[in-house]
């Protein structure tokens, strides 16, 4: 189908070849062959009367023009996607769908992993797709690559609803045997001592307790990173390092490593952990359907 002298089917491999800018990753990302892709990128080029790709080294990179296209493309496929998906009811025991979420590994550990369990009943040929967060999570959602965003509200991706999940504080947690701290412990002692901390995307994001800190000028002595609060607990064990960590899971998890958990001496401003979904999938029954059982489990949770 053509419109305005375009064939439509064209703004698939478009969208592809903005995104991957290369002709063999877009010809994988739309399931064609690259000599059928090439062919594809030759119309659109006649098309628009534009290169859209160029050779710029050993790279390839989009012209102005093709910079301009990568929005409005992405938005209207996303808004056919929307017409797609449309559906007058939603069912999930016959379902077959496939969500997409992306949150941290502590909102998987303490909310998903229940929810999860709730979807194995309630909707059991449904699938799931579940990644931890980097610093492409909010363009993940704006561009429809996830159906579900979980992240803590200052993270939260603009021009997208959102609700409010739960809350959490920060806690610090060392080894049962670490004698270097009694029941509680001083700022000035906190900073002094060796910390595992937690970074994560490629990019080392920090968390909200390194970010307070670095804001106030202060830097505490970081003797691990690891790249997730999961894996944390695990190397306290056997030292005299602390960490700073969200109360929920610490007090989950200190019990299975032999853990103690004591207050944290600097202040930390509370958690706030919210889910977002795609503008466009407000009606999706199917996203609406795993956004209020998420909900369900989060309400229990606290």
């Amino acid at each position: 189908m053509r419109f305005n002298k375009l064939d439509l089917n064209q703004l698939v491999l478009l969208d592809a070849l903005l995104s991957e800018r290369s002709v063999a990753r877009a010809a994988e990302r739309v399931f064609l062959s690259q000599p059928a892709a090439s062919n594809g990128l030759a119309r659109l080029r006649d098309f628009f009367s534009d290169e859209i790709l160029v050779h710029v080294g050993r790279a390839m990179v989009l012209t102005p023009l093709a910079e301009s296209l990568v929005e409005p493309v992405k938005d209207v496929l996303l808004r056919i996607q929307a017409i797609t998906t449309a559906r007058p009811a939603f069912d999930p025991a016959t379902s077959n769908r496939k969500i997409r979420i992306e949150a941290s590994d502590y909102v998987i550990e303490m909310l998903l992993a229940d929810a999860l369990r709730t979807f194995w009943e309630a909707a059991p040929h449904m699938t799931f797709e579940i990644s931890t967060l980097t610093e492409k999570s909010r363009e993940n959602l704006d561009g429809g690559d996830v159906d579900l965003l979980i992240v803590p509200d200052f993270f939260n991706a603009p021009g997208h609803p959102s609700e409010e999940l739960f809350g959490d504080t920060f806690c610090c947690l060392v080894w049962e045997g670490n004698t270097a701290i009694k029941k509680r412990i001083s700022e000035s002692q906190y900073l002094e001592m060796g910390h595992v901390a937690v970074q994560w995307g490629l990019n080392k994001v920090h968390t909200m307790d390194e970010t307070v800190l670095l804001e106030r000028g202060q830097q505490r002595r970081r003797e691990i990173v690891a790249p997730s609060f999961t894996l944390l607990p695990r190397m306290l064990v056997g030292t005299n390092r602390i960490a700073t960590l969200h109360t929920r899971l610490a007090r989950f998890i200190s019990p299975f490593y032999g853990l103690r958990v004591i207050p944290c001496p600097i202040d930390l401003p509370p958690l706030n952990e919210t889910i977002q979904w795609h503008k466009y999938k407000q009606h999706d029954l199917a996203v609406v359907w795993v956004k209020n059982q998420i909900r369900a489990a989060a309400q229990a949770l606290t």
